[in-house]
Formats: C-alpha cells, sequence, structure tokens
C-alpha cells in the first residue's frame, strides 16, 4: 500500500505564527531548502505531531510560537493511502483541541481517529505523556530527524514486530501456523525461561535443581561421616579388647624390674669405672712432676754444651767484627776524600755563581739606566710641549679678558639693525624725492646738516624729514614731505636708532660692523682655546705637575743606577758564565756534594756500628770462658747429670703406669655406660607411663563406648540412606528435565534460526540493491534483530574486510543506516504496508564522491516510494531532476 502525503499546512505552531502551506507534494522525490532557522525541523515535527502525539496531549508546548501562551497550534495533513483519499487535521493545547480524520468523505473524530491512523501506519500512543520513540514504529523508523540518522538500532527495535509481521507475512501457507508466524519466540521463550530456572547459560545447576544436588551431596556426606562414626565404633570395641589383654600381661609380667635390675648394674659399673679415672688423674700427676724435673736437669746438662758452643760462636763474631772495622775505617776515609773534593768543587761553583750575577746585575743596571734615560727624554720632551702649549692657551685666554659678546647680544643688535633698515627703506619707500639738475658751477646746501655736501651737478634727494635747501643767489626752499606716516615712520626709525646705539654704547663699540668683527673674534678665539686645552688635554691629562714629577723620578732612577754601577766591582777580564748555566753547575756541585757527606756521614756510622760490636763480641768472649772456667760450675754440672739418668728411669715407669691406666679406662667407656644408664632410666619411666596410659585409654573408651552405643548409629544410618535415595531421585528427575528443556531449546533455536534466515532473505535483497551502489562488491550481514551488523568488503589485496557497524566511521553509519530504511520501506511496501520517507538534514556528513552515489541511491528508491528531504545545502541537490523547493519563497 503506498502513502503519499499531497499537502501540509500550519498555524501557530513555532515560527509559523502565520498559517503556512506546502500545497502540491509528487510522488516521489520532494526537496525543500531553507537556511537555518526557516522552519524546515519545524515541518517535520508537526507532521510527527500530527500522527504521534494525542490532540488532547498537554505536553507538547514546545508547539507554541516562543512568546504565545494562547496559541493553538494546527497542523492539516492530506495524504494518500492506497486508493483513498484523507484528511487529517489536528490542533492542540487549549479549548480548541480536538482531532479529524476524514476518509473518502466520512469523518472520525477523536481519538477514534487516532487510533485507525495508528493501526494504519503500525505505531501506538503513549498511555500518558508525551510520546516515546519505542511508540512510534514503522514511521520512526522511515521519518530520520535531524542528526539522527546514524542510529538505527533503537528505532529498527522499535519496529521490530511490525518488520517480523511484514516479513512473515511473505512466507508460505506451510508456515502459517503459531511458531512460523512469530518465529517460535514466545514458546522459545517460555523453555529458555524454565531452563534458566534449572542452570546456567553455561550449563551449571542453579536454584531447585542445584539445591536438590547440594541436599543430595550433604546426605552423601551425612552417611559418609555416620559410616566413618560407626567404623571409629567397631574398631573402639576391638582396641579396648586390645588393650585389656595387654594391661593384664603386663600387669602380671611387671618387664620394667628386670630393666631397673639392668640399671642398678649399669651404676655399679659406672663408679668402678669413676675409680681408675681418679687412680689415672694421680698418675698423669705424678708423670707431670717427673717430666718437669727431667726437663731441668737436661736444661742444665745443656746449659755447659751450650756455653762451649757459644764461645766458639762469639770467638767466630768478634773476628768478624774486627774485618768489618777494618773495612768501614778504609771506606771512611775514601768517603772522606771524595767530600773534600766535592766541597771544592762547590766553593769554584759558586764564586763563578756570584760572577755571573754581578755581570747579570750590571747589565739589569745600565738596561733600567737606558730606559730611564730614555724616559727623562720622553719626559722632558712631552713637559717642554705641555709648558708651550699651556702658556699659549694662557695667552689665549688672557686675550679673551677684553668684555665678552654673548650670543644673545649679538643678535639683539642684529634684529635692532634689521628692525632699523626695515624701517629705513619704508621711509625712502614714501619720502619726497627731489631730483635736481644744476648748470655747471652752481650748488644748493642743506641748512643745518653739515654732514651732506653741497649738491652739484644732477641727482636725487630723498627727503622724509623737513629740510630747508639754500640755493646762492635764489634764496631758501623749505622742504617739507606730505602724510602722517612719514612722521611716524621717522620717529619709530629714530627710536630703533637710539635703542641701537645705546647697546652699542654699553658694550664700547660703535657700529654694527664692529659688532660683528668682535664677535666673529671672539668665536674664533673660543675654538682656538678649545683646541688648545684638548691639545694640553691629550698631552698631559693629568696636568704639568705629575710630568715633572715623572721626569724628576726618571733623574733620580738614573743616579741610583749610577751609584749602583759604582759600587759593583770592575767585570772579569774572561768571559763570565752564563748565570743560568752558573745556576745549574753550582746545583750539581751541591747534589753531588750532598750525596758524598750522606755516603762520609753512612761511612762513619757504619765504622762506628763496626767498632761497637767488635768491642761487645770481645766482652761476650771473655764472659762465656769465664763461665767455663768457673769450679763450682763443673761441679753442678756433674751431679746434674747424675740426677738426670735417676729422674729419666722413674718417669718411664710412671709413664708405663699411666699406659695401662688409660687402657682400662678406654676399655671400660664410661661415655657408652652414662648412655646405658640414661637409656635404662627412660625405658623404665616410659614402660611405666605406658602401663598407665593404657589403663586410662581403658576407662576413656568403655565410657565413650557406653555413650556411642545408646545413640543407635546403625538405626540413624538406615534413615539417612532412605533420604539419600529420594534426592538422588529428585536430582535424577531434574536433570533429565533441563536436557529435556536445553534439547527443545535447542530444536526451537535452530527452527528459529532456519525461519530467521528465510525471513531475512528478502530484506538482505533490499539491503544489497541498495548497498552496491553505495559499495560496489560489498555485502551486509544483517543480525537477529533485523538490523546490519558488519558491512564485508573485499580489499584490493584480494582478502575480506568485516566492519562491525558501531565500527563504521559517521558519515558511513549514516549513510548505510539510511540505506537500511530505505530497504525495510521495499520490504513494508511489498507486505502491503504505508511507506513514507522523510530525511531532515540527512547525509550532511558524506564527502562528495559518497553523496553522489547516495543520490544514486534516494533517487531509485523515489521510483517506489514518495520521499520528502529538508536541507540547508540547495546546491548538493540541485542534479536530481525535481524542483528543489524554497520555504523562503
Amino acid at each position: 500500500m503506498s502513502m503519499q502525503l499531497t499537502r501540509l499546512r500550519v498555524a501557530q505552531l513555532r515560527q509559523f505564527r502565520q498559517a503556512f502551506e506546502l500545497a502540491d507534494l509528487t510522488p516521489g522525490l520532494n526537496i525543500f531548502t531553507g537556511p537555518n532557522e526557516a522552519g524546515k525541523s519545524t515541518l517535520v515535527r508537526a507532521i510527527r505531531a500530527a500522527f504521534f502525539e494525542r490532540y488532547r496531549s498537554k505536553v507538547v508546548e514546545d508547539l507554541r510560537p516562543w512568546g504565545d501562551a494562547s496559541a493553538t497550534p494546527q497542523v492539516e495533513v492530506d495524504f494518500q493511502l492506497g486508493q483513498q483519499s484523507v484528511q487529517l487535521f489536528k490542533s492542540f493545547l487549549g479549548t480548541r483541541a480536538r482531532c479529524s480524520l476524514t476518509v473518502n468523505g466520512q469523518t472520525k473524530d477523536g481519538a477514534e481517529a487516532e487510533d485507525l491512523l495508528a493501526q494504519w501506519l503500525g505505531f501506538s500512543y503513549a498511555a500518558k505523556g508525551a510520546s516515546r520513540p519505542e511508540h512510534w514504529g514503522i514511521p520512526g523508523l522511515l521519518w530520520i530527524e535531524q542528526g539522527t540518522g546514524q542510529a538505527l538500532g533503537d528505532p529498527a527495535g522499535h519496529a521490530q514486530d511490525h518488520i517480523r509481521q511484514a516479513l512473515a507475512a511473505r512466507q508460505d501457507a506451510a508456515l502459517g501456523s503459531e511458531v512460523a508466524a512469530s518465529l517460535g519466540d514466545e514458546l522459545l521463550a517460555q523453555f529458555q525461561a524454565q531452563l534458566d530456572e534449572l542452570q546456567t547459560a553455561t550449563g551449571k545447576p542453579r536454584a531447585a535443581y542445584l539445591a536438590a544436588i547440594q541436599a543430595a551431596e550433604q546426605l552423601q556426606r551425612d552417611m559418609a561421616d555416620l559410616d566413618e562414626r560407626i567404623a571409629r565404633y567397631q574398631q573402639d570395641v576391638d582396641q579396648l579388647s586390645t588393650l585389656r589383654r595387654q594391661h593384664q600381661q603386663e600387669a602380671l609380667e611387671r618387664p620394667w624390674d628386670a630393666v631397673k635390675d639392668k640399671l642398678a648394674q649399669a651404676r655399679q659399673a659406672e663408679q668402678a669405672v669413676a675409680q681408675r679415672v681418679q687412680q689415672l688423674a694421680d698418675a698423669e700427676q705424678g708423670l707431670v712432676r717427673l717430666q718437669q724435673q727431667e726437663a731441668l736437669l737436661q736444661a742444665q746438662v745443656r746449659s755447659v754444651t751450650q756455653l762451649q758452643a757459644a764461645r766458639m760462636q762469639r770467638e767466630q763474631d768478634a773476628a768478624r767484627a774486627a774485618e768489618q772495622w777494618q773495612a768501614a775505617d778504609a771506606a771512611c776515609r775514601v768517603a772522606q776524600q771524595l767530600a773534600d773534593d766535592r766541597a771544592q768543587h762547590v766553593q769554584r761553583d759558586r764564586m763563578l755563581l756570584a760572577a755571573a750575577r754581578q755581570d747579570a746585575n750590571r747589565r739589569l743596571l745600565l738596561s733600567q739606566r737606558q730606559e730611564a734615560d730614555a724616559a727623562a727624554q720622553r719626559y722632558q720632551q712631552v713637559l717642554t710641549d705641555a709648558v708651550a702649549r699651556s702658556d699659549s692657551l694662557a695667552q689665549l685666554k688672557v686675550s679673551m679678558t677684553a668684555p665678552v659678546l654673548q650670543k644673545a647680544d649679538v643678535e639683539a643688535l642684529r634684529q635692532l639693525e634689521k628692525q632699523w633698515q626695515t624701517l629705513q627703506v619704508q621711509r625712502q619707500a614714501i619720502a619726497t624725492r627731489l631730483q635736481y639738475t644744476l648748470q655747471p658751477g652752481q650748488t644748493m646746501a642743506l641748512e643745518g646738516d653739515a654732514t651732506v655736501p653741497p649738491l652739484t651737478g644732477e641727482g636725487e634727494l630723498l627727503i622724509a624729514e623737513p629740510l630747508s635747501l639754500h640755493v646762492p643767489g635764489v634764496g631758501r626752499l623749505r622742504i617739507t614731505p606730505g602724510g602722517q606716516d612719514v612722521a611716524l615712520l621717522a620717529q619709530q626709525c629714530a627710536q630703533v636708532e637710539r635703542t641701537l646705539q645705546d647697546h652699542l654704547q654699553r658694550l664700547g663699540l660703535a657700529g654694527m660692523p664692529e659688532v660683528e668683527r668682535r664677535y666673529e673674534s671672539q668665536q674664533d678665539l673660543a675654538a682656538q682655546i678649545k683646541l688648545a686645552e684638548q691639545a694640553l688635554q691629550w698631552i698631559a691629562p693629568q696636568g704639568l705637575a705629575p710630568l715633572r714629577q715623572a721626569l724628576a723620578q726618571a733623574h733620580q732612577q738614573i743616579a741610583a743606577c749610577d751609584q749602583a754601577l759604582q759600587a759593583l766591582p770592575e767585570s772579569a777580564s774572561e768571559p763570565v758564565q752564563g748565570m743560568a748555566a752558573a745556576e745549574a753547575a753550582l746545583h750539581d756541585s751541591e747534589r753531588l756534594e750532598s750525596a758524598a757527606r750522606e755516603a762520609l756521614t753512612q761511612a762513619l756510622q757504619a765504622r762506628a756500628r763496626a767498632e761497637a760490636e767488635q768491642v761487645a763480641a770481645q766482652r761476650e768472649v771473655a764472659l762465656v770462658q769465664a763461665q767455663l772456667a768457673d769450679p763450682e760450675h763443673v761441679v753442678r754440672h756433674q751431679q746434674a747429670l747424675s740426677s738426670l739418668a735417676q729422674v729419666t728411669q722413674d718417669a718411664q715407669v710412671q709413664r708405663a703406669l699411666v699406659q695401662e691406666l688409660m687402657r682400662q679406662r678406654d676399655e671400660a667407656r664410661p661415655d657408652i655406660l652414662q648412655q646405658e644408664i640414661a637409656r635404662l632410666g627412660r625405658s623404665i619411666a616410659l614402660m611405666e607411663q605406658a602401663h598407665q596410659q593404657r589403663h586410662t585409654r581403658i576407662q576413656v573408651l568403655e565410657g565413650t563406648l557406653q555413650q556411642v552405643g545408646a545413640q543407635g548409629l546403625e538405626e540413624q544410618r538406615q534413615v539417612l540412606a532412605g533420604e539419600h535415595a529420594r534426592a538422588k531421585q529428585r536430582v535424577a528427575e531434574l536433570q533429565r528435565r533441563a536436557g529435556a528443556l536445553s534439547l527443545l531449546c535447542q530444536q526451537f533455536q535452530q527452527k528459529r534460526r532456519d525461519a530467521l534466515e528465510r525471513l531475512q532473505a528478502p530484506l538482505k535483497k533490499h539491503l544489497e540493491h541498495y548497498l552496491r551502489l553505495l559499495f560496489p562488491h560489498a555485502q551486509v550481514a544483517v543480525s537477529d534483530q533485523l538490523t546490519p551488523d558488519y558491512l564485508i568488503r573485499r580489499l584490493a589485496s584480494g582478502e575480506e574486510e568485516r566492519g562491525q557497524f558501531d565500527a563504521l566511521s559517521f558519515g558511513a553509519r549514516e549513510q548505510l543506516a539510511v540505506i537500511s530504511r530505505l530497504a525495510y520501506a521495499d520490504l513494508l511496501k511489498e507486505a502491503g504496508r504505508p511507506t513514507l520517507l522523510i530525511l531532515d538534514d540527512a547525509l550532511v556528513h558524506s564527502d562528495a564522491d559518497r553523496l553522489e552515489r547516495m543520490k544514486r541511491v534516494l533517487f531509485d528508491a523515489a521510483q517506489r516510494h514518495q520521499v520528502l528531504m529538508f536541507t540547508c545545502h540547495p546546491d548538493h541537490w540541485s542534479d536530481m531532476g525535481v524542483p528543489v523547493r524554497s520555504l523562503m519563497a
């Protein structure tokens, strides 16, 4: 069933305060353009509100124009639904809210009309509040809002039931059962829920199944524990019988008494060994005393022999000491001769070094005198030049003693002269001109002005003030220039002239030429003084006194050098060795002399040591000879020999006694006897303790067996065995149920997958139809939710690239989501469902190449569906073969 909007009219809705209408909407592609905030999204919101919102809804305040709380938003939509002409009118908010739906002249109003719309288009209304995406169904999938083109999962999920119904409607009649129609989802969900109650997704038991297994295992553990207790009871009975028999036998036989007899014998043997050990200790002490006496007597006998050997050694040492003294004395004489020779060489080298130093000192003094003489000449020349320049500077400064003309005074005089000259020029310009031509020999004279010579011949006279002209033989002419300006200029000129003269008189100058000469002379003199000061500063920057002092110091240094040279002895006639060579020769001589002196000291010390050793050796020889010649010493030696023979014989007898006693001690093994006594004592204690413990164990077992026998363990085990059998049966039942449910779920899931593959086939066909226009040679995998799962593309290398839908770029996801909606529309149209596609500013993230391909996709889809596209980029869609209508027109 096709659906085509033919007219849309809105009023009092957001920015459309006045009525706005889009008429003459055509089948296929309709493109509307306008800049931002031109109302494109508002028109899309109006269409969605007309279908999705209840007319009685109070949560559509956003439809009202901004700032107009009394407005009643209105939407009129005319559309064709199959062969039916439909007019939908809705007004929201206020008392005039209503809904009317006219189908082929028949009108339905209110909720009845809205429910009929929802049934036709495949959506639902919210039970309360604003309509939400989960209610929008098929239109929510096919009508793309601004900025949501890439989001496909939620819209497709909300429309999934409608899509499944459309897919199921295409199946064969053989699949018309409930399982085929709904893909068995409800029944599978029931089985899966029952299976989930028994085990987890990995097959592990849970809930009642797990509780049954745990109960059976606990009963098994209880039975094992009870069996162990029964076994222990039987063991305790057997053990009690054995213990009673052993205890009675030990009480009769008393085996520890025999061990006590052995212990007494061992202690008697230990006492006998202790006596032998004491005898051995006494014998060893007697042997030690005899050995000490033997050692003393042997030392006395050895002392005579040692004295005789010492006498021979001392005589040899005395002879060797005499030889060493003679050799040391000869070495001393040689060392003394060498030391004397080295001392003479040192004295000679010291005299040579002194001569070399005097010569070097003389050359140094001569060099210093030459330098001082050169410095004195240089200072004298500089001082002479500085004195001359200083005198010249003093004369120049004396020349500046006359009154100095300041620049300001000269400028003032120049200004006055210029002013006076200007006034003179003005006076001459307005003065009376008297041109005259006199006969030869005739003159005229100006009365009262002797400075002007008589006038003769011809000429011109400027008269700026009244004057009298005497003409001989004719009389006197009184000429007075006319006009007040002449008199005023004359006064000004006279005033300026007086001021000028006063300044000149104060400076003592006759006129401006003298002023200029004086000022120029002073400037030149000042420049000369500055140059002279600079020259003097360069020659003597610190003044004349330091120069005179430096010259005096140079003369003093010359005198000191002359005095030092005179004090030096006369230079030798022979060439003097260099000071470095003389110092090196002296150093070598002193080093050799020091070595000779050291050798002499060592030789003297060696001779002294040899002499002391010779005296000591002679003294030792005399001492030993005196000891050997003493009569008492001879008697003591004979007595020592006799006593040594007796003591040696007694020591041999005592040593044999000690060895015999040691043999007897070793054969008795006192350490073994001690171990035997300890072993027998512990054995007796352990035997008596074991006998007592066995008696105590018998008493404990008797009490325990009496208590356990009263508990009825065998009866308890029979009860547990019955409970365990029932628990195992329950586990087996739940195990069989879980296996059956698991098998049912597997069978249903396989059937569901088979049916889903058959249902997905037409959707994949439509998807790949558009996909080949966008991505040639690409394929798309469809998920169980009937949405694109991943995109399969073949690379240039021949390998396949699989990209999850959510991992694609924003632009690619938007493009794939748009073609998916077009495929859904094709599928719904084939199933007889109404389709209308709305794109609000979609595909704005596509590059130029992808946009061209998407144009082909949209143009192809527009051959089967009406597509309303709203965009703010008219230049991108001007080549679609349809008019691009502007909302601003």
